[in-house]
């Protein structure tokens, strides 16, 4: 009966270490998933209103803000900056690629420990599809809004087990800009969870018990 329960302790805790991640594409569901919740958000980010700080051009260029780190990616060219306070979208200040001779922009995001709830406002110039790869191997396909149609920033987060470090963004989008980023921790152990946890204990342990009677009486 030890062994057993010693087997349904791994079996839960292999549950556990192997749970999906889970998306948002709005700030509010994911702010009810996460605990102890920071946020950088780039319109104090020094930069004046109405002006643009140049950082860097092609792959490595890099911009940090509040211990994040923001750095073209190595499939892009385009050029880093940072955009004061109503420069072009009003009421955002943004980092942004500005893609030059590549069909893509890359936008590598790396913060300053792992945490295991992530997220972050942006948009692109088209609204296409962006592709998001995270540090613990997970991808996303999320719309950016569209800021030639509406000058305002859509959201996307994640929440999972496993410590996030950085992340990756691509688009086949001209301009990519990213506005503010939130960190925090999942909240666990989430209750779906631990129910089916509980269950395979108890489901366990009453076949070892059937088992020690059924030897007592033999």
């Amino acid at each position: 009966m030890r062994k057993l329960f010693f087997v349904s302790l791994i079996l839960i805790a292999a549950g556990g270490a192997g749970r999906a991640d889970v998306f948002y594409d709005d700030l509010g569901s994911w702010e009810a998933a996460a605990t102890s919740v920071t946020s950088v958000d780039f319109e104090s980010a020094g930069v004046p209103p109405n002006s643009l700080s140049f950082i860097g051009m092609g792959a490595g260029a890099n911009y940090s803000a509040g211990g994040i780190n923001f750095a073209v990616g190595s499939s892009s060219d385009g050029l880093l900056a940072v955009l004061g306070d109503n420069f072009y979208y009003p009421g955002v200040a943004v980092i942004t690629t500005q893609g030059s001779s590549t069909a893509v922009n890359d936008l590598l995001i790396t913060l300053p420990a792992p945490v295991t709830a992530l997220g972050f406002t942006f948009g692109d110039f088209y609204g296409d599809t962006a592709t998001v790869t995270l540090s613990d191997g997970a991808v996303a396909y999320p719309t950016a809004d569209a800021l030639f149609i509406n000058p305002s920033l859509g959201f996307f987060g994640v929440t999972g087990s496993t410590g996030i470090t950085s992340l990756e963004i691509t688009t086949p989008d001209p301009v990519m800009n990213v506005g503010s980023v939130y960190t925090g921790a999942s909240v666990a152990p989430e209750p779906a969870y631990l129910a089916e946890g509980g269950l395979l204990l108890a489901l366990i342990t009453g076949i070892a018990l059937r088992r020690r009677l059924q030897e007592t009486r033999n």
